[in-house]
């Protein structure tokens, strides 16, 4: 306690390099303390944003389609999918099974033409993936009713509405064109443009009939109980499907990689600016306390004769450290506990800031996700650093020759 209060003294009587020192611990713990909490919910909204719209948790497909998926192939497809599906929805963390065919077509108002991606979806699809609550106008197609669902963006390139008839032509499972036309009943809106300017949906029985497929599959899509298990919830589907090995399971991740990507690049480069900001810290800390030392070798001196040991020395500029790192988490707290509060409950309106073809599902509103490990980090962070920053100066002071300390001239 004695050290302590040694220590305490010392940061009292170097005031203003003192508070410099700790206003900087406090800039770079709220910002470490946020930063977190952002990174994570903006992981949170785009992946959970991204499972939601279009990949849903897990996928089964033809073990052979993954290498021929640019072609987006017909004749790699799921025999017998009612069944397999039905046996998943008996496994335990299953919420629902949907499934889907898949197929390029060219959908026309009678004048311009758009290439998209066609979604032959069950009536479950509204259980697995967003696209009911997401639908603006009109309303999702009954099973086995022919009718389109399109996005708002084609929508308006094509100048169609509710009601209105759309053509569509496509190469079905013998390669044939065939042509074909349904009225749209349905317009939805994702936000993301990727799916509102170039995928359309209709039920599953009519995709089939007019492909030419029978009763096969491209994938089932699986939403599971939980999120953010999505792993296990793969390796526990792919158990249950070890006696077909004519069947492939992945997690949602295989068929967002180029998402997947772009946001741990933008982790590195965050923990880049991390690294640099405590960087500075350190810098900063080892500068005051280099410092301290210079200006106190009297008293370095005279601590030493009188009988105080270099590790008790030591310890009082590591002391002196620690409490400034202390302070700076302490007083962060409050500003990083109110910027994290207005993130997690009001969040940031990104609407009319991010470009409209950016292939990253933001959404409208960006919220930070929080979690105590992020403050425990944080504080971490910042005590470590100050005393990394006191480590060299005070070991420095432990090894200054006594003679010389006393002799020295402020």
């Amino acid at each position: 306690m004695e050290l302590l209060g040694i220590a305490i003294r010392n940061i009292r009587r170097n005031e203003r390099r003192s508070r410099l020192t700790i206003i900087t611990i406090v800039i770079g713990v709220a910002i470490l303390m946020n930063m977190q909490g952002i990174y994570r919910g903006l992981t949170t909204t785009v992946y959970g944003h991204m499972m939601a719209m279009d990949t849903a948790q897990v996928q089964v497909e033809n073990a052979a389609y993954r290498a021929d998926a640019r072609r987006i192939p017909l004749d790699k497809t799921i025999a017998d999918p009612d069944a397999v599906a039905a046996s998943l929805r008996a496994l335990p963390g299953v919420a629902a099974v949907s499934e889907r065919v898949d197929a390029s077509f060219e959908i026309t108002n009678g004048r311009e033409g758009v290439r998209v991606m066609a979604r032959g979806v069950s009536q479950d699809e509204a259980r697995v993936t967003d696209l009911g609550r997401s639908i603006v106008a009109g309303r999702l197609f009954a099973a086995g009713e022919p009718g389109l669902v399109i996005g708002k963006g084609m929508a308006t390139k094509l100048g169609l509405k509710v009601g209105d008839a759309a053509w569509f032509t496509a190469l079905d499972r013998h390669s044939v064109r065939n042509l074909g036309s349904a009225p749209v009943v349905g317009i939805f809106e994702y936000g993301f443009p990727l799916l509102d300017d170039y995928m359309i949906y209709l039920d599953i029985d009519q995709a089939r009939s007019f492909l030419d497929l029978g009763k096969v599959a491209t994938r089932l899509v699986v939403r599971g109980s939980e999120p953010r298990a999505s792993a296990a919830l793969a390796k526990e589907i792919g158990r249950a499907l070890a006696a077909r090995p004519d069947l492939a399971v992945y997690e949602w991740k295989t068929f967002a990689e180029n998402l997947v990507s772009t946001i741990e690049t933008r982790l590195q480069l965050l923990l880049s600016i991390l690294a640099v900001l405590f960087s500075l810290i350190i810098a900063g800390i080892f500068n005051t306390m280099a410092m301290n030392v210079r200006e106190r070798y009297r008293e370095i001196g005279t601590l030493r004769a009188i009988g105080i040991r270099r590790s008790g020395l030591e310890a009082i500029f590591l002391l002196e450290g620690l409490v400034m790192g202390v302070m700076g988490c302490a007083i962060a707290a409050i500003p990083a506990t109110a910027v994290g509060l207005w993130l997690g409950v009001w969040g940031i309106d990104i609407s009319g800031i991010m470009p409209r073809d950016i292939p990253i599902p933001f959404g409208s509103v960006l919220h930070a996700a929080y979690s105590p490990v992020d403050a425990l980090r944080a504080v971490a962070a910042g005590t470590g650093a100050a005393l990394l920053g006191s480590w060299f100066p005070a070991r420095r002071a432990a090894r200054l020759p006594i003679t010389a300390a006393i002799a020295a001239v402020r």
